[in-house]
């Protein structure tokens, strides 16, 4: 009897590891890329040669830009199928019926964000080569869908998905996704700024914004006044001092060992897999750029020609106002001055996977989309401007920027883009550099859109874009060093009508202040400059802190201050990274949480408060009796940070291990799968460096680590006087495919800090080339 049950019980086993070993053959090696022989690719007007190096990155030969677009596509497809379908259906408020009631929250923010009918509007603006590359793309898309039939991704298949045909205006709602994580509008500081004025008051409303209090309007005041804001203890959660950045920088050739200009780039954005970019070379008579597209659309975004080179950071624009509305009884009409003006409304559905379709109700004024008042933050009725929302044509821009011959026909060239606005750095071949803005900015008819407006006085409110004209631009020649990161860098020389949400100045001044350390530089050197730690922030907090104080928190207030402020792995870093949790946790959450607004911690905000540039007010505890001050609050911050790092690591600081509390995961959509997720993710990697370091990763606190979610999408340097001469990497890799072996095979070389060369000549492309495919009509 037992041996009959043992029997059975193997014969189970079995039977089980054969399901398994089935089922990951189902998985693993079905949908995935294909990188060799000959496909068929119909709307081709000739043949298509497709090289791929060791790192799976496509070197494209064509006899036209359409023909390169269409076999774009055709890769994109190839390799990330699936990062391209959740994009269009992100867009479309469209992910619910795949994933169910999870998703729909998600969904009817985007359908009532109109990015499918920004993206519509795009199109009709859209000039007549652009569209034929986005109607090319779009057929390489479908041909590849037609050829593979069923053996699709592995994420398809365990969705149960057969894709839709690709449109052309699909490609287009990956812009306006990437305009929308650009934006502020994704975390409504103008409603927030509003909780402000009803909580605090005009004084300390536009203090905590930074702005003069004229800036904010008569009209808003007197309606915050009449309207206290409501006490909700557990509004706030503890304050997150984190916001998204990136660097570029440019030198002349002064500055270089080549001569010739150097151009850097490392754009900080959400770090998952499969990653933001994908890398290509296209080359053919007509468009010859290499560099890094986004998978859903054709073109490259940054990149280098053989005569030119870009960079992009955000500008950190004010691009989209708030108006207060006021409706008539019946809620049609929305007043204008002594007349008013008619709403339009419409009923969608959103499709919920294994649940009852969600009706969203969604209404529009002359001035936009039109939000529902939300009674428990106070919030009237509102209409949204936006950017993104006017007439525009990104990818005419990217082609014609590609195809300049100098920094003097970038202006021009990069006129039709509006959004998402980012600061733009261009070198040439002959010397040249020029910084300007690819993006439009609004043209407001009074203020500078920092409060909510109010929408019924005729005096406020938009005339669409300002002309191209008025984007400022600097250029210059050899003995130029050009820097962003996100912060103010037009200075006084900013226009008074450019407003914008601007990060602190620290990474830009650490990015000077390396750049001017050194004589002549290198596509290796400036590799070494974006892999830097030092953080210029946490030694102004540190210096900012004042003491002395006593026990622990003396301790703590010591160490700090001879520490130099580099974020390594292990050491005092991880010190300040306590610290600053307890600072953010004692200042500002308090008032929060007693008024329900979110939390309003910031760095600038951080660091006026302790330099005295900020009401002391905040440092006071308006949970307690009591009224506590400056000292009292920085020492208990000081002191709890200092027995929690003993109490986990030990009483030695220099062996504290930063890397532990600072970790990354790369995370797939489908990670959060039981089994199967740890095989879509990867990680974690302790990680040095932070938010206000050039080498970015900045995070948010879960339980006792503080999750790294953005840092570097890829890492880019090119030296203009050697086409071969550049230098990448990304977190991941080339392909979306998780048994593919360039998913995550970038990895290594991105936690070591170093860059991969990227080969331009034809005899560069033959030494890296492990493979060919053909693309035939």
């Amino acid at each position: 009897m037992r041996r009959r049950l043992l029997h059975a019980a193997i014969a189970l086993l079995l039977l089980v590891g054969l399901a398994a070993l089935a089922g990951w053959q189902w998985l693993g090696r079905g949908g995935r890329p294909v990188r060799s022989g000959s496909r068929s690719l119909g709307v081709l007007s000739a043949p298509v040669a497709v090289r791929f190096d060791d790192w799976g990155v496509p070197h494209l030969r064509g006899e036209s830009g359409r023909d390169l677009a269409a076999a774009l596509g055709w890769l994109h497809a190839n390799d990330r199928f699936f990062q391209m379908e959740l994009g269009r259906r992100l867009v479309a408020g469209r992910l619910s019926e795949l994933f169910g009631e999870r998703t729909v929250a998600v969904d009817r923010e985007m359908v009532e964000l109109r990015l499918a009918k920004a993206a519509a509007r795009l199109w009709e603006s859209t000039s007549p080569e652009p569209r034929a590359w986005l109607e090319a793309y779009a057929a390489g898309v479908n041909a590849w869908l037609a050829e593979r039939g069923p053996d699709l991704p592995p994420e398809l298949r365990l969705l149960g998905l057969r894709p839709e045909p690709w449109r052309p205006v699909d490609s287009l709602g990956f812009v306006l996704l990437m305009a929308r994580d650009l934006s502020f509008w994704a975390g409504r500081p103008e409603e927030t700024r509003y909780g402000w004025l009803r909580a605090f008051g005009a004084e300390q409303a536009a203090a905590l914004a930074g702005v003069p209090v004229e800036e904010i309007p008569a009209a808003l005041v007197a309606l915050a006044a009449g309207s206290p804001a409501p006490v909700a203890a557990s509004g706030g959660a503890a304050a997150e001092i984190a916001a998204v950045g990136s660097n570029n920088w440019a030198l002349g050739g002064e500055w270089s060992e080549s001569g010739a200009p150097l151009v850097a780039n490392d754009p900080h954005l959400a770090l998952r897999l499969p990653g933001v970019w994908y890398q290509a070379h296209l080359r053919a008579p007509d468009y010859e750029v290499a560099g890094m597209t986004l998978p859903g659309t054709p073109g490259v975004v940054i990149g280098r020609t053989a005569r030119l080179a870009w960079a992009v950071t955000n500008v950190m624009l004010d691009d989209h106002d708030l108006f207060f509305e006021q409706l008539d009884e019946r809620g049609e009409r929305v007043l204008r001055g002594d007349g008013w003006e008619p709403v339009t409304c419409e009923t969608v559905t959103i499709a919920v996977r294994g649940a009852d379709p969600s009706p969203v109700e969604l209404c529009d004024t002359d001035r936009g989309p039109l939000l529902p008042a939300d009674a428990g933050r106070g919030l009237p009725p509102r209409s949204l401007a936006w950017t993104a929302y006017e007439p525009a044509d990104p990818l005419g821009a990217l082609l014609a920027l590609a195809r300049a011959e100098g920094v003097a026909e970038v202006p021009a060239a990069v006129a039709p883009f509006a959004a998402p606005a980012q600061n733009l750095l261009v070198a040439d071949r002959d010397g040249g550099l020029v910084q300007t803005i690819l993006g439009r900015l609004p043209a407001r008819r009074q203020g500078h859109g920092r409060f909510p407006a109010p929408g019924w006085e005729p005096g406020w409110g938009w005339e669409g874009l300002r002309p191209a004209a008025d984007t400022p631009r600097r250029f210059g020649g050899r003995e130029m060093r050009l820097v962003t990161a996100n912060d103010d860098t037009w200075g006084a020389a900013r226009p008074e009508f450019f407003a914008g949400d601007f990060d602190s100045p620290h990474r830009a001044r650490r990015i000077a202040e390396l750049l001017a350390g050194q004589a002549r530089w290198t596509p290796e050197g400036l590799a070494g400059v974006q892999n830097d730690v030092r953080s210029l922030w946490a030694r102004e907090i540190v210096a900012a802190l004042g003491g002395p104080f006593s026990g622990d928190a003396e301790r703590a207030r010591a160490t700090l201050a001879a520490w130099d402020g580099e974020m390594t792995a292990r050491g005092p870093a991880a010190l300040f990274l306590l610290a600053e949790r307890e600072l953010g946790a004692r200042i500002f959450v308090d008032e929060a949480r007693a008024h329900g607004l979110p939390p309003f911690a910031s760095r600038e905000r951080l660091l006026a408060l302790l330099t005295g540039r900020l009401d002391p007010v905040f440092f006071d505890d308006v949970t307690t009796p009591e009224i506590e001050g400056r000292d009292e609050i920085v020492a208990a911050a000081l002191a709890a940070a200092w027995r929690t790092g003993v109490k986990r690591f030990g009483p030695e600081v220099a062996r504290w291990p930063y890397g532990e509390l600072h970790r990354l995961r790369l995370a797939h959509p489908l990670g959060s799968l039981p089994l199967l997720g740890r095989w879509f993710d990867r990680g974690p990697f302790p990680l040095g460096g932070s938010a206000t370091t050039v080498a970015a990763f900045g995070g948010v606190w879960e339980g006792n680590r503080q999750a790294v979610v953005y840092g570097p999408s890829m890492r880019w340097v090119t030296d203009l006087s050697d086409p071969d001469g550049t230098l990448a990497i990304l977190p991941g890799g080339q392909a979306g495919h998780p048994a593919d072996p360039h998913y995550a095979d970038q990895m290594p070389l991105f936690l070591a800090g170093r860059l991969r060369p990227v080969p331009w000549s034809e005899e560069a492309i033959a030494r890296a080339g492990v493979s060919t495919l053909e693309l035939v009509p």
